[in-house]
């Protein structure tokens, strides 16, 4: 199991960020550098800012003038599985990767307690590729290519195999933008391919497909948001209910102090609440850094994941 003190470490960097790289309001300076999702947004506007020189600007009018300059200071995504209203922005790549590694050194036996395995162990690294295009106003078309390596060894069933999980297609349309007392609206749409294997621990054998929705407000110092889906199985029996949601303050240009909330039900697996306390280190213009501890705070699966680690890395074009 990962050591604790990644989480202590991790909680630490959140609380002296603000002391650490001053008080400025990102929206003081627009010269700055851009945030992911302000990347991803074309600019320091709302979802669909164009290339002018003035990245501040929505095509044909400046936000100050129409509404609060924090409207919009937010990422598209957070850590695992939390997302936000925005889309990538017309004409507009991005690629982001994402390492995430799962310890499952709990299991759960009759009586519902979790124990953990002793010398046995269930260890699971993930990364994903994902790239999104805009292509329309206020839509973008993602791709998302997972791979997997495996490392398990429990009573003396031994699986390290690797490779592809279910690649995933999706559009997203922003229907609603973010205004001063109206939050960002926008719906999603996913398709898992059925390139994983269930029986080697690689994704499902089966397609399956998610209807997520996206709502995002900020203020001055924060922004707030939640995604609920569902996802629907080829044969129903691993359809999942997801409650997905985040708080991101806002202290400094650079380092953005995150809380990520996430819980699903699964009909085959059980459930699970997990929450992920991180940051995100704008490093460049046009890139950012996102790293955060995994926490699971309740479950009722077979394996149980404790405290693990995920890191995603940023870049638009």
């Amino acid at each position: 199991m990962l050591s604790r003190t990644i989480l202590t470490a991790l909680l630490a960097v959140m609380i002296l960020t603000p002391t650490a790289f001053g008080q400025a309001e990102p929206w003081d300076d627009p010269g700055g550098w851009l945030t992911t999702e302000e990347i991803l947004a074309g600019g320091k506007g709302g979802p669909d800012t164009n290339d002018s020189a003035e990245l501040n600007e929505e095509p044909g009018e400046s936000i100050a003038a129409t509404t609060d300059p924090w409207i919009g200071k937010y990422c598209i995504s957070l850590f695992t599985k939390t997302r936000t209203a925005k889309t990538v922005g017309k004409g507009h790549l991005s690629v982001a990767m994402k390492l995430q590694y799962f310890d499952y050194d709990d299991k759960r036996d009759s009586s519902g307690r979790y124990h953990d395995l002793g010398d046995d162990h269930n260890r699971k690294t993930k990364g994903v590729l994902t790239m999104k295009y805009g292509w329309a106003e206020n839509h973008h078309l993602g791709l998302c290519v997972p791979y997997i390596w495996n490392d398990i060894d429990v009573s003396g069933t031994v699986n390290t195999s690797e490779g592809f999980g279910n690649i995933a297609l999706f559009e997203k349309w922003n229907c609603v933008k973010e205004s001063k007392y109206i939050p960002g609206i926008a719906v999603d749409l996913w398709y898992y391919f059925p390139t994983g294997n269930t029986k080697r621990k690689l994704g499902s054998s089966q397609y399956s497909w998610k209807l997520t929705a996206e709502v995002s407000k900020a203020w001055k110092d924060f922004s707030l948001h939640l995604n609920p889906g569902y996802i629907f199985t080829k044969d129903r029996s691993a359809d999942a209910a997801q409650v997905n949601a985040a708080v991101i303050l806002t202290p400094s240009k650079t380092f953005w102090p995150v809380l990520e909330y996430n819980f699903e039900h699964n009909e085959s697996k059980g459930f699970s609440h997990d929450i992920v306390p991180g940051v995100i280190w704008k490093f460049a213009p046009g890139a950012s850094f996102k790293i955060g501890a995994v926490i699971n705070l309740d479950s009722s699966r077979t394996y149980r994941d404790d405290l693990g680690l995920v890191m995603k890395i940023f870049y638009r074009f």
